[in-house]
């Protein structure tokens, strides 16, 4: 699949590629017509990084098409679309040999010079790479990176420690308040990766390395890439990059435009390249006693929303189980969890989705555009538009999953279609309130807009100041919260399953009488099936949170889309294995 990156200027396609039984996935992004002064690979970081410089990495990438340049950014083995998980033995040896493939792949197209760009953990694995396999690169920049695994997992765990949303646990059972969290086998496997240890061959013709201004470096780091003779560049905004949650990232344009010049500054002159062809689908699963998975990349909608469809090989039963994403997530998911429920699901028969809404993740958008309000109507009727571009016989014929501010959205479609289910996890707290804020924004009044953006420029100037608007709001809305649920579903034949961590469910769910009346409004009947999930947080950091939620969805799934075993190969195990 081809779409124009930025109007007559880019295009993007998407592809797998590696070995057979690892394939990576990747996006292109190509200049218009038959020439490149170069290409460079864009290693992205690992883990809940990875999720935050998406946008960062594909701005530059635009960029670079524009000054002629041919880009490649892929997930590593075990994250994003690619296959595998970092449970997997071996995974340390499929992140550096992924690097050599890319590299490889894009000298496939024709192309003789080739640098790379990785951005921490994704610096890191490019340089131990490096160290490992004859690349050649003709530069090599080094965004923020870790100077070794080790010290990545490090700082991970005392991020996890330290993290704001850290729950009192009702139960006694241990927990890691991380998105990805690492066993301690996988946490060994990291020692692989360093940016320390000296090479007997320069890694680059040129490098550059750009460190925050806000963090010391070591001074073996230091004497390690001075002896490469590295430029050296400081940087101030990786901290508003990586350490908000996502809807509250800003994007580091300084730094990005530092690499953007540093990338192209060598003359370089215009020569042919070939578009070759490339897989658009592939077999990501093969588990015994289940279908082989196969994914392939579908535009959704009339506005070519990015999507990834997980389908059974040799069969399907149940409806269409479409993923939506709270506003600014991707469609990997919250911990990467729509891609491992819909590999998970479409092993026992079941067909599923998952997309970026438009000027989102993947989907058409240009740099530079501004974001549109949470609860636009244009954000409902994209999720209107994917389904029915899933199934479009029958678009009722479908389940949608929603998280966060996608929950509330995917109540709204489900109501507009009467899909045969709809699950919510932690919807977001006071939502009609934010859809009646957005409104304002479109008031006829001058006056009205005026103040509510500027109270917005405050509010993102001033992170105090915000955090704690936004706790006194919750407190004070909590009686629009939990939501409503459409009397239209409820009464119908809609499988309803809403899911609440107990902090989501109201800050006064502690006081007797009103903590009995919010539970009240909770109780399960035919069709709507509530649960209180012990140990989880909205942002779903809670491992343990995590791991009960997949318990519940999973049976959900299994008891009534996927109860007819008999067609699956194996299947004795397929559900129980499930």
């Amino acid at each position: 699949m081809t779409t124009p990156a930025r109007s007559g200027q880019t295009r993007e396609k998407s592809l797998w590629f590696g070995a057979a039984n690892r394939p990576l996935f990747g996006r292109l992004t190509m200049p218009l017509g038959e020439t490149a002064k170069g290409a460079v690979l864009l290693s992205p970081p690992i883990g809940r990084e990875s999720r935050l410089a998406r946008r960062a990495f594909r701005t530059l990438a635009i960029y670079l098409a524009e000054d002629g340049y041919v880009s490649l950014r892929y997930d590593h083995f075990g994250t994003g679309d690619s296959s595998g998980s970092m449970d997997d033995m071996g995974f340390e040896h499929a992140w550096t040999e992924g690097v050599d493939q890319g590299v490889g792949f894009l000298r496939s197209l024709g192309i003789g010079s080739v640098s790379a760009v990785g951005m921490r953990m994704g610096a890191t694995i490019v340089g131990t790479a490096a160290s490992t396999f004859d690349l050649g690169l003709g530069s090599l920049a080094m965004w923020d990176p870790c100077e070794s695994g080790h010290t990545y997992v490090r700082e991970l765990v005392a991020l996890g420690a330290l993290g704001p949303d850290v729950i009192q646990m009702e139960t006694d059972e241990p927990t890691k308040m991380l998105e990805y969290a690492l066993s301690d086998d996988a946490e060994k496997r990291f020692d692989q990766f360093t940016l320390l240890e000296p090479t007997t061959e320069p890694i680059a013709e040129r490098i550059l390395v750009v460190t925050r201004d806000d963090r010391p470096i070591s001074s073996k780091f230091r004497s390690r890439w001075e002896s490469e003779h590295a430029e050296w560049a400081t940087t101030s905004e990786q901290g508003a990059l990586l350490e908000p949650q996502l809807p509250l990232s800003v994007q580091p344009e300084s730094t990005i435009a530092t690499l953007r010049a540093w990338l192209t500054s060598p003359s370089s002159v215009p020569a042919s390249f070939e578009e070759r062809p490339s897989l658009d689908e592939i077999i990501v699963l093969r588990e015994p006693g289940k279908y082989e998975v196969r994914e392939r990349v579908m535009e959704l909608g009339s506005s070519r929303m990015f999507g990834i469809v997980s389908e059974p090989v040799g069969g399907q039963r149940g409806p269409t189980i479409v993923m939506v994403n709270g506003v600014n997530e991707d469609h990997v998911g919250p911990a990467r969890l729509w891609v491992e429920l819909s590999r998970r699901w479409a092993g026992i028969g079941v067909r599923c989705a998952r997309f970026d809404l438009s000027e989102l993740g993947e989907s058409p958008w240009l740099p530079g555009q501004p974001d549109r309000p949470v609860f636009d109507e244009t954000r409902r009727s994209n999720i209107v538009g994917a389904v029915q571009s899933l199934e479009s016989s029958d678009p009722s014929n479908t389940v949608l999953i929603g998280y966060c501010s996608g929950g509330q959205l995917a109540l709204e479609v489900a109501t507009d279609l009467m899909t045969r289910g709809v699950f919510v996890i932690n919807p977001e707290v006071g939502a009609g309130n934010v859809r009646n804020i957005d409104r304002l924004k479109l008031s006829g009044r001058e006056s009205t807009r005026s103040i509510v953006y500027r109270a917005e420029e405050y509010l993102n100037r001033h992170r105090r100041a915000d955090k704690l608007i936004r706790g006194v709001l919750r407190f004070m809305l909590s009686a629009t919260y939990p939501p409503k649920m459409p009397r239209e579903l409820v009464t119908g034949n809609s499988d309803i399953l809403l899911l609440l961590s107990p902090d989501d469910l109201s800050p006064m769910r502690h006081i007797p009488i009103l903590g009995a009346v919010l539970r009240r409004r909770l109780v399960s009947v035919r069709n709507l099936h509530v649960e209180i999930v012990s140990g989880l947080d909205h942002s779903m950091l809670s491992t343990l949170g995590r791991r009960h939620v997949v318990d519940i969805l999973n049976q959900f799934v299994v008891e009534r889309y996927a109860r007819v075993a008999s067609s699956l190969p194996g299947a004795g195990d397929a559900v129980s294995g499930s």
